[in-house]
């Protein structure tokens, strides 16, 4: 790549979010800069419109800033054949690869994900009747676990079938590709139309503002609802709080919706025991258990937590360990955990008394100014300092995530005009930084 204009990129990258940046900067294709003329190649009328629309300027004042000459950009089109290449190339349809680890028989079946599990089975033994299967769950619990066993085990029963998984961000991104073209939408749609077996995964990102990208989703879904194809589909929430249209929520509800839960001290036990074989760690049934109480997040904290022991294991040459070696080698992981829940209830205390207000009043409803900016500060910094989705802080709030969406978005916007302000939220964050 020309180095002038990497840096061109690098300098529009800082004023436009990254989702846009990449559906609209980084597909253009640099033909010529020279000391009087830019010309970009962009794959479509569309994406040529918009950028002259919305982004022309701020390539022209990037190229300012990189070159110090004032440079005007002219945009043009890409032929054909070039873009069905681009797609080719991008979304050649391969047979997808499971994760080998990610087995029926791998997965820990406990109270709290017995339902999940025991529909997630039924989707193998009997396609399409329980459809779609929806699994919902926080981080962590197993949701992708049984979408690649699901896709695994079908094949392994029927490998003449078409099983496809993708991750919601990857079809959005191919949709948006494949709109370019009308020989291109057709070839997607086709090969979406063709599969016995969808597996969509992070559904929660699609949201209203991609009403095209809903619009096809909702059209294949129902394509293949209707000729009872295999759907299941995983998010961290319920579909009765998903950022989508209400028409296609409702296709959700007709089959089976399996909520997976942080796994109780009996799974958490299961789910230590079958991993330090794996590992190797030779640990006692009492260190295990140890383990389960001191650790009671999801999957991927305990799988944490006997990697930390098995490191140990390695760089120190324990033949054991003990119980105090146990808890030393996994006191961060405990203090920050207990911090970290500690202290979302604390967020709203600490906002509340810079603000010299009562806490219920900042968990209020009230309109008035006083009370929005501390509220949505607490807001902002539960989503962002602790990644709590929009769902979950707005539970907090008894408000829906729309609610929520507005305050985060009120924040950035102050950040970007107060100094102060910006200083202030940034110790606020570090106050209550850990994970």
């Amino acid at each position: 790549m020309d180095p002038s204009w990497q840096r061109v990129l690098e300098e529009v990258s800082k004023e436009i979010p990254p989702t846009y940046f990449d559906k609209f900067i980084h597909t253009l294709q640099l033909e010529s800069l020279t000391d009087d003329r830019c010309i970009l190649i962009a794959p479509s009328s569309n994406i040529k419109t918009h950028v002259e629309k919305k982004y022309q300027n701020y390539i022209e004042e990037a190229i300012f800033r990189a070159s110090g000459n004032r440079i005007p950009v002219e945009i043009v089109l890409e032929s054909p054949s070039n873009l069905n290449q681009v797609l080719k190339e991008n979304f050649k349809d391969r047979s997808y690869s499971f994760n080998q680890d990610y087995t029926f028989d791998n997965f820990i079946v406990g109270s709290t994900n017995r339902l999940a599990f025991s529909a997630a089975t039924e989707c193998v033994k009997n396609p399409a009747e329980i459809n779609p299967l929806y699994l919902f769950g926080k981080v962590g619990v197993g949701k992708t676990h049984l979408l690649h066993a699901i896709g695994a085990e079908i094949l392994k029963r029927e490998p003449w079938k078409t099983v496809h998984y993708v991750d919601i961000k990857s079809f959005m991104s191919e949709f948006l590709f494949a709109l370019q073209s009308r020989d291109s939408i057709e070839s997607f749609k086709i090969k979406y139309q063709s599969y016995n077996c969808l597996l969509i995964d992070d559904i929660q990102l699609l949201n209203t503002g991609a009403e095209k990208t809903q619009e096809e989703f909702f059209t294949i879904f129902n394509f293949l609802f209707e000729r009872k194809r295999q759907i299941v589909i995983a998010s961290d929430r319920p579909s009765s709080e998903l950022p989508l249209h209400d028409r296609l929520k409702s296709r959700f509800v007709t089959g089976v919706q399996a909520d997976i839960q942080a796994p109780d001290k009996e799974t958490r036990i299961g789910i230590l025991e079958k991993n330090c074989q794996i590992l190797n760690l030779g640990l006692s049934t009492e260190h295990i258990a140890l383990i389960a109480d001191l650790i009671e997040d999801d999957t991927r904290a305990l799988l944490g937590a006997l990697n930390d022991l098995a490191l140990h294991k390695r760089a120190f040459s324990h033949l054991f360990f003990t119980s105090s070696m146990i808890e030393e080698i996994l006191k961060n992981r405990i203090f920050r955990k207990k911090n970290f829940q500690l202290s979302q209830d604390k967020v709203i205390e600490h906002i509340s008394s810079l603000y010299q207000l009562d806490p219920k009043e900042v968990m209020g409803k009230s309109r008035k100014p006083e009370y929005v900016i501390p509220r949505h500060l607490c807001m902002y910094v539960l989503h962002i300092g602790f990644r709590l989705n929009k769902s979950q802080v707005g539970r907090m709030f008894s408000s829906e995530h729309t609610t929520v969406i507005h305050g985060v978005r009120n924040i950035e916007k102050k950040i970007k005009e107060d100094k102060d302000f910006s200083i202030k939220v940034e110790e606020i964050l570090n106050r209550f930084r850990f994970q």
